[in-house]
């Protein structure tokens, strides 16, 4: 009789991890990679993006892998993934990728004027939307949106439950969403993720 090899748990790969085992980093890298690669490519259709935003995860893991004290590590890795991307799209609202966006859009309709005053616009909007958070749910968003601390982690730092965590992470969103929904497309881009 054959005996079957043993397939390690993901608690079993980290617990390995955390103790500097790169066999063990890589085990877990080919278990998730694709998972994560297919969410950012859904949602962009660039496979470059989603190669670079993949590897800025798992980069991440590894950098914090004897402080992160990760339970399901397939949610945690689709959430920073999905944090990674919504990261990407804020760093692209620039002027030039919105003009080129707005101009593709519209059938280059839409004058570079209008384009840029489109740009302050949105900025606004979303220096509005943190502004209207709470000063508690302000700052969990900044550690979660900004920072990139998993719940765990802001839970841990700010000595709350995770549930307290989450409950301020789901405010911040809505309040995001409605300080947004003049940017239609980019709050549907934002409600896909949450």
């Amino acid at each position: 009789m054959l005996n079957k090899p043993h397939i390690e748990t993901d608690a079993e790969l980290l617990e390995r991890i955390s103790k500097d085992d790169q066999t063990a980093f890589k085990a877990l890298y080919k278990r998730y990679w694709r998972r994560c690669y297919s969410l950012v490519l859904r949602r962009s259709g660039d496979t470059t993006l989603a190669e670079d935003l993949t590897q800025s995860v798992f980069i991440s893991l590894w950098e914090k892998r004897r402080s992160a004290a990760i339970k399901h590590v397939g949610a945690y890795l689709s959430a920073a993934v999905r944090f990674q991307f919504i990261t990407y799209l804020k760093s692209q609202l620039n002027e030039d990728a919105y003009i080129s966006h707005s101009l593709q859009e519209q059938n280059d309709s839409q004058n570079p004027v209008e384009a840029s005053m489109r740009i302050k616009e949105l900025n606004e909007a979303i220096d509005k939307g943190v502004d209207m958070m709470p000063p508690k749910t302000k700052a969990i968003y900044t550690l979660s949106r900004t920072e990139h601390y998993s719940v765990k982690e802001i839970a841990h730092k700010l000595n709350l439950s995770e549930k307290a965590v989450e409950y301020h992470i789901t405010q911040s969103l809505k309040t995001m969403r409605l300080a947004l929904k003049d940017f239609l497309p980019l709050a549907l881009i934002f409600q896909d993720f949450f």
